[in-house]
């Protein structure tokens, strides 16, 4: 850390611990109250399909909030000025819409007729395969690990800023607290405690706008003064030069369209009463994110002018720095809740995500398929906190910027969007094709992420091997045998287009 970001800490410790102690323990009371309610495996993974409008709604753009929006994307921001407010917006107005019109209600339908819980339940039912189930479990649990750590990484950074204390300790301390509240109260925790931390988030963000532009002078002093720095903090590629139109294309395609490959889209979907729940929560979602991504990202930018000269991590003390030092010490611990909340509401969604990847996806069904729903239920209270250790050995490591790591694991991810949406839409989709072409797609994904992102012409290299992807899987399944007939009747037939509000009970999981 430079001298300068020293000196611009100004550590107020006990207002940030009396306030956080206090959220904790409301936080606290909630996962106590979901587990007295939380009987099942269902409930404990998809809140037993019976989840409201507003609920779902809200914990759908909390999850969608990460730290990588309230510390990572505001760092982005200010290292390239006003091209920097196109990283995550434009996607974000889509995000929700997309999905919910691609695979939404398909989902819902197959989840309340026979008992889906996870991304990886519908990917071996319609591949009749649970081979290819652990395979994505396996890969979907790597990569959800890399995003749990980023955002114990923005834990680290706000305690460092507001206390002094070095990161390592808001990074364990907020692994613990999830990984308690998840534990007990599973998904009906998460979502509820998401419906506090949403509402906290959105105003966070925009008292974190208003902050920014008072300190900054202004909107029209800080427009002079980054023109005086440049015309680049202006416009497109911004003053990085890492913007130009392929990265925002990238940015668009990617936190719109590749959603779907993200594992807790689909509990979230799952979770839902039915498809009139789901059309109100894509509404109040979508309002929810735009509001509160546009005033975030933008603060950054603000803070190029009132925090002058941070350079490569320590851009990502931007937002708690900005709030420390305009603020009552106690009203900016309250919003600094705000940003904890963001990482918070993420981590729970991803840790139940990737408990039920071990427990059912891998154990129940690759290991001991003659393990019953009560002892997979016990078990995922074990594997969530060895998953949340793993997390947080990350956020210690820190091997990259909050916004890197989300984005590497966001990608890993998205390259099951290509089995996903082909085996929903095409009979012909078939088990050896999907096999094939997701190993070669993640394989080629990760090499370009790490060592070869001059080969993509400028675009994220999820985009051009999630493309030879799809290619790969078309040209196999061509010349492959679909999969049985009776799996294609049950996602294809006539009964495959019901109306999820015409359903039955849902079906015991």
């Amino acid at each position: 850390m430079t001298t300068q970001v020293a000196q611009l800490i100004q550590p107020t410790p006990g207002p940030f611990f009396a306030t956080l102690t206090l959220y904790f323990i409301i936080l606290a009371g909630i996962g106590w109250y979901a587990a007295r309610n939380t009987h099942n495996l269902k409930d404990f993974f998809v809140l037993g399909g019976k989840a409201g409008a507003v609920v779902s709604g809200i914990a759908y753009f909390a999850t969608q909030y990460s730290m990588s929006t309230f510390m990572g994307v505001p760092a982005v921001a200010y290292a390239n000025g006003y091209a920097g407010l196109t990283i995550s917006v434009p996607g974000l107005a889509f995000s929700m819409i997309i999905p919910a019109l691609l695979v939404g209600r398909k989902l819902m339908q197959l989840s309340h007729r026979f008992g889906l819980l996870t991304m990886t339940d519908y990917l071996a039912d319609r591949y009749d395969s649970r081979k290819l189930g652990v395979l994505h479990a396996v890969m979907m649990v790597a990569f959800l690990i890399g995003m749990i750590g980023a955002q114990t990484v923005g834990a680290g950074v706000i305690v460092h800023t507001f206390t002094g204390l070095p990161e390592w300790v808001g990074v364990v301390g907020m692994g613990i607290i999830v990984i308690l509240y998840c534990m007990t109260g599973g998904m009906k925790g998460a979502m509820l405690t998401d419906v506090l931390q949403g509402g906290l988030m959105v105003t966070t963000a925009v008292v974190t706008f208003a902050v920014s532009v008072h300190a900054g002078g202004g909107l029209s002093e800080i427009n002079a003064a980054l023109l005086a720095k440049g015309e680049q903090f202006l416009s497109h590629p911004g003053a990085a030069g890492k913007y130009p139109w392929t990265a925002y294309v990238s940015m668009i395609v990617m936190w719109s369209f590749f959603t779907i490959g993200q594992p807790t889209l689909f509990t979230k979907f799952y979770a839902m009463r039915d498809y009139r729940t789901m059309f109100k929560a894509v509404i109040l979602g979508t309002l929810g994110m735009l509001l509160a991504a546009t005033m975030i990202e933008w603060s950054g930018v603000m803070g190029i002018v009132s925090l002058p000269g941070l350079t490569g991590k320590e851009t990502d003390f931007i937002v708690p720095m900005l709030l420390q030092q305009n603020l009552n010490p106690y009203v900016a611990a309250i919003l600094i809740a705000g940003i904890v909340s963001a990482g918070m509401s993420t981590i729970d969604a991803l840790l139940v995500v990737a408990t039920g990847g071990i427990c059912r996806d891998i154990y129940q069904h690759g290991i001991n398929p003659q393990a019953t729903d009560e002892q997979v239920f016990r078990l995922s209270r074990i594997v969530t906190v060895l998953i949340g250790i793993a997390g947080i050995i990350v956020g210690i490591m820190k091997p990259a910027s909050i916004f890197e790591l989300i984005r590497f694991s966001f990608g890993g991810l998205g390259i099951w969007v290509a089995p996903v949406l082909l085996g929903m839409y095409w009979k012909r989709a078939s088990l050896k094709a999907a096999f094939i072409s997701v190993i070669i797609g993640e394989v080629l994904y990760v090499s370009t992420a790490l060592w070869g992102q001059g080969l993509t012409f400028g675009f994220d290299p999820l985009i051009p091997t999630w493309t030879l992807t799809v290619v790969l899987m078309v040209v196999i399944s061509l010349f492959d045998k679909p999969v049985d007939a009776s799996v294609l009747e049950r996602h294809f037939g006539k009964d495959a287009g019901s109306r999820p509000d015409t359903l039955p009970e849902p079906a015991r999981a």
